[in-house]
């Protein structure tokens, strides 16, 4: 496998780690970091020393152990990995606690070693020293295509983490996508429609911030056709921006299906147009996404948000107390929203 970055400074190899995709060999990763300037004294250096893999598992043995070298992992249902969350978990305690760290998972596909549950713990393994690590082995069926081998190690990688700790929205979801979820994919395909990526499963477009809002929206709240449209606005009025906010995403749709059952609804265009002129307008601080999201009630936040872009940014022709109605806010809740700095 090619080498992952050809450069010792850390942000360069930080960033090459977290952008990692497809399978990749973990000696490779663990390469990566060792090459870092200033590594061995910014780190190891904090680090208590290790003894040899044999006095701490034992000689090596086939059945029981796996080589880091041989271990591979595959990024595609994998969490990122963010190389200084790594790093100060290793040097806040002081050392790799091989014990607590365990045995870890791996599955066989032929006579290849990948780690579906355990990678940041093989990294830390590698860093400190140590050549091979004990493993608890699931060999796929022989006749298993990769696909379903991908499927197999996704679903075992969501039981284990996404079920049982922290893991970000966005991640049980890539997780859930890989392993064909049915919900997932439905969302995923409006996603792909609507331009924008999460976790990497739709490179090239614009990134979704905040995945969870959207996810406990979509065909509830708001439906396909009025996220793919809010999303090209938002993305042509915030053309400068990176990502896209789910909740401006979400608050906009909702918009846009309320517009729709005006006396007089607004096109598209016209909704854009203003939208942009607001933008464009010399202000201190200058206007954003945050600008018309960060006023909002949390048991309304879409219709909040709708009512900001309403109040702020888009004229609807004296329509505003049937919108206001339409999005099923009352005079206390419109009370609370002006009040909110």
């Amino acid at each position: 496998m090619a080498k992952i970055v050809n450069s010792s400074k850390y942000n360069d190899v930080a960033g090459a780690i977290l952008s990692l995709k497809g399978v990749v060999s973990v000696q490779d990763i663990i390469d990566a970091i060792k090459q870092i300037a200033n590594f061995q004294t910014e780190t190891l250096d904090k680090i208590e020393k290790v003894l040899s893999t044999e006095t701490l598992f034992g000689p090596y043995k086939k059945e029981y152990h796996a080589k880091l070298s041989d271990i591979k992992v595959d990024m595609t249902y994998q969490r990122r990995v963010r190389l200084r969350k790594l790093l100060n978990k290793l040097t806040n305690a002081g050392k790799f606690d091989v014990h607590g760290a365990g045995a870890i998972d791996i599955a066989m596909r032929g006579d290849d070693p990948y780690v579906w549950d355990g990678l940041r713990r093989c990294i830390m393994a590698g860093i400190v020293g140590l050549e091979y690590v004990p493993v608890s082995r699931y060999r796929h069926n022989k006749i298993a295509s990769v696909i379903e081998m991908q499927q197999t190690e996704a679903r075992f990688f969501k039981m284990r983490n996404a079920d049982t700790e922290n893991m970000k929205p966005e991640e049980i979801f890539k997780s859930k996508v890989v392993y064909n979820d049915p919900e997932s994919l439905k969302i995923l395909n409006v996603l792909k429609n609507s331009e924008l990526d999460v976790e990497g499963l739709n490179p090239g477009y614009t990134t979704l911030n905040g995945f969870r809002e959207l996810e406990n929206k979509l065909f509830t709240k708001v439906q396909e056709d009025e996220v793919k449209t809010a999303s090209g606005i938002i993305r042509n009025v915030f053309s400068d921006d990176n990502v896209v906010s789910s909740y401006l995403l979400c608050g906009l749709a909702l918009l846009l299906q309320k517009n729709d059952e005006l006396d007089k609804p607004l096109s598209d265009t016209e909704i854009e147009s203003q939208l942009t002129t607001w933008k464009t307008t010399k202000t201190i601080p200058s206007r954003s996404q945050k600008t018309l999201t960060s006023r909002r009630l949390n048991s309304k936040a879409s219709e909040s948000i709708a009512w900001n872009i309403s109040e702020q940014a888009v004229n609807f022709n004296g329509q505003q107390k049937e919108l206001v109605k339409l999005l099923n806010l009352d005079k206390d809740d419109v009370d609370l929203l002006e009040d909110i700095e």
